[in-house]
């Protein structure tokens, strides 16, 4: 019966590697943590389970706005309507026509943010959630507090509504990640399916240059690597200069929602073939023929590494990672660590005046601002009841974590061993001796000079007067 299902709603012949596995402990109603690779059909074991179901609602929390408008795309592309998103994007009217007909949906997906709001809480209260997923669950351990303070609480939303079944899925989970996401998330004899973070059509290389030959070293891949092809940056100003230099064009979290959601389409449409940007875009968008990723920054975990280099290949084409690595990476993400986190005098500070005085009346005083990522981490650090001391202890022990992964990306970057098998020993699997494999192997296939044309991004007011005012035929 379930590859009926999977033919009739999703058109695929057959299961992925896993899948049925994970599908068939979620209709047992087990909690499971499901760790499948990049491309190998995550959204497949949460959906298909609800055309099995009689009635109820799958609950799905992602963590970003592009991962969810992608997803909600695909569902309404294959011809399902009985779908809805939650989020910062719709208006009040909006939110309340989702809510008003919650009994009629088969999937809502929604922010950790809506699912904390009052509203929505008390709305779902009274909907038949079959299955609370959540999407990219190592937000969860690896970044918690510092990612989004609303990650933490999703335990707390489940049992508020009748403790459903929870399905939590990733690509990238090592042991001690694993066992945070269960405790996190409050998982009980959960099923975990974990199935290989190799990622065979994916070849690696380092390139290691000084800071002031990277530019140079990026323009020489960008004529040689196969498009699309997704650069990543650690900064939004990065991702700015880059895609001028690159003259491609930039995505970050700090554009406009709709200049957003117009570059995502560009791109899922083939009509951008070089995507420069941060880590905002990428996590579980779906498009299966980018063929290079290169990161013009070190990224600061080997977690986020496969995350992102993850975005190539999903056609199980061959495909290439490259990264660019200068001794002055470790320094910008060391700068970026210090922002993470109040220091310790202003910790012990600030709560004192916030027991004297109240939250507000010291946030106004002192002119501080939740955008901060410092002070978001410490106004949900002091929204538990944390103490100033506790605080510091435990931004001390994160700091410390944080330095430790840092380390291990690094050492990846230097490593005179096969890139493969670095990777793989980071999540506790074996090595594998394969054709195309890394630089270090000595099987780094370099592709050939190529010539691109330079396609013009066009910005969501321009594409819209073109579309409905131009003479000509737009498609």
């Amino acid at each position: 019966m379930l590859e009926q299902l999977l033919e009739r709603h999703f058109h695929y012949p057959d299961f992925r590697a896993g899948q049925r596995e994970i599908i068939e402990s979620v209709l047992s109603g087990r909690d499971t943590l499901a760790i499948l690779p990049t491309g190998g059909g995550k959204s497949v074991c949460f959906q298909l389970p609800s055309y099995v179901y009689p009635d109820g609602l799958t609950l799905v929390v992602s963590p970003l706005l592009s991962l969810i408008e992608d997803q909600v795309m695909q569902i309404k592309a294959r011809g399902e309507r009985s779908v809805a998103k939650l989020t910062s994007q719709e208006s009040a009217d909006q939110k309340r026509e989702v809510l008003d007909r919650i009994n009629q949906l088969r999937y809502l997906y929604l922010s950790p943010e809506q699912l904390a709001a009052p509203l929505v809480r008390e709305r779902l209260k009274k909907a038949e959630i079959r299955l609370f997923v959540v999407d990219e669950a190592h937000c969860v351990s690896q970044w918690g507090h510092e990612f989004r303070p609303e990650y933490t609480k999703l335990h707390e939303a489940r049992i508020a509504l009748g403790n459903p079944p929870c399905l939590a899925l990733t690509a990238t989970a090592p042991e001690a990640v694993a066992e945070d996401i269960i405790e996190h998330l409050r998982l009980k004899d959960a099923a975990i399916h974990r199935h290989s973070a190799n990622r065979p059509e994916i070849q690696f290389l380092v390139d290691q240059s000084t800071q002031a030959e990277k530019d140079d070293r990026l323009r020489y891949w960008l004529v040689r690597l196969e498009r699309p092809c997704v650069v990543y940056t650690a900064t939004r100003k990065d991702a700015e200069r880059v895609a001028a230099l690159l003259k491609a064009t930039h995505y970050h979290a700090g554009l406009e929602p709709e200049d957003r959601q117009l570059i995502q389409q560009q791109f899922l449409n083939d009509e951008i073939d070089t995507m420069v940007c941060t880590s905002a875009f990428g996590m579980g968008v779906n498009k299966s023929n980018v063929r290079s990723v290169l990161h013009y920054t070190l990224p600061a975990t080997i977690e986020a590494y496969m995350q992102e280099v993850g975005r190539a290949g999903r056609d199980g084409r061959p495909s290439t990672a490259v990264l660019l690595f200068t001794e002055n990476d470790a320094s910008i993400h060391q700068f970026l660590l210090d922002a993470q986190y109040m220091a310790d005098h202003a910790v012990r500070r600030v709560s004192r005046m916030i027991e004297e005085e109240g939250v507000g009346q010291v946030e106004k005083a002192l002119q501080l601002d939740l955008k901060d990522p410092a002070y978001r981490l410490f106004a949900s650090q002091v929204a538990q009841g944390l103490k100033a001391e506790t605080i510091i202890e435990w931004n001390r022990v994160r700091r410390s974590v944080r330095e430790k992964e840092l380390g291990q990306m690094i050492a990846y970057a230097k490593s005179s061993s096969c890139r493969r098998a670095v990777l793989l020993r980071h999540f506790g699997e074996e090595s594998v001796a394969q054709e195309r494999c890394c630089d270090r192997c000595g099987t780094f296939v370099v592709p050939d000079a190529r010539s691109t044309t330079q396609v013009t991004p066009l910005d969501w007011r321009t594409r819209l007067e073109e579309v409905f005012f131009s003479n000509s035929i737009s498609v």
